[in-house]
């Protein structure tokens, strides 16, 4: 009977080191900001452009007409909320990846995405303050729809409703960003309370 030797048993290859969530988060804030990269000025030469293209498409006939038009009205729609959803999950992504362990250190590219997001955390309710300090100084308060003016000198109770909305819109908007951030930039108060 032959005898067959035996082949060595291979060594098992090391286990890929772990991705870290950190990482992953970055790269899915990377992802975001290609896509809010590519959407917004390709959403811009769409609009700025508009003028020109809509002619071509109203002399089309038919199907021809019915495919343009929905194909000009679906990236006139999708263009912006790609471009505004891209930036915001890049954001969100960002934060995030900060406060997650990540394979190497950025120190100063976690400040500066700290600092975007939190400047978009708290606009909503820094605009509603200065729409209050607006009113305030001009003693006017505009309400967009329905388009209409609160003057103090002529219906003060409206006014003063209008500016108590926009404090209570600010009051939340800020309420609502505090409640994110504290955990983040203060993690042991977040804790304890």
């Amino acid at each position: 009977m032959p005898h067959h030797p035996v082949p060595p048993t291979a060594t098992p290859s090391p286990a890929p080191a772990p991705f870290p969530p950190g990482d992953r988060a970055r790269r899915k804030a990377l992802f975001g900001l290609l896509v809010g990269l590519v959407a917004l000025p390709a959403s811009w030469l769409l609009f700025s452009q508009l003028e020109r293209l809509w002619p071509e498409i109203v002399r089309m006939e038919g199907i021809a007409f019915m495919a343009a038009a929905t194909l000009l009205g679906g990236a006139m729609a999708v263009g912006p909320l790609a471009a505004a959803i891209g930036l915001l999950l890049a954001i969100w992504f960002g934060v995030d990846s900060v406060y997650k362990p990540r394979s190497r250190p950025s120190p100063l590219l976690d400040r500066m995405i700290v600092g975007a997001g939190l400047l978009v955390w708290f606009t909503p309710a820094l605009a509603a303050f200065a729409i209050i300090g607006q009113a305030l100084a001009s003693g006017r308060i505009h309400f967009v729809r329905p388009p209409r003016d609160y003057f103090l000198a002529t219906d003060p109770i409206a006014f003063w409703q209008g500016v108590g909305f926009w404090l209570i819109m600010g009051g939340l908007f800020a309420f609502l960003a505090w409640r994110y951030w504290r955990g983040k930039l203060f993690p042991r108060s977040a804790s304890a309370g």
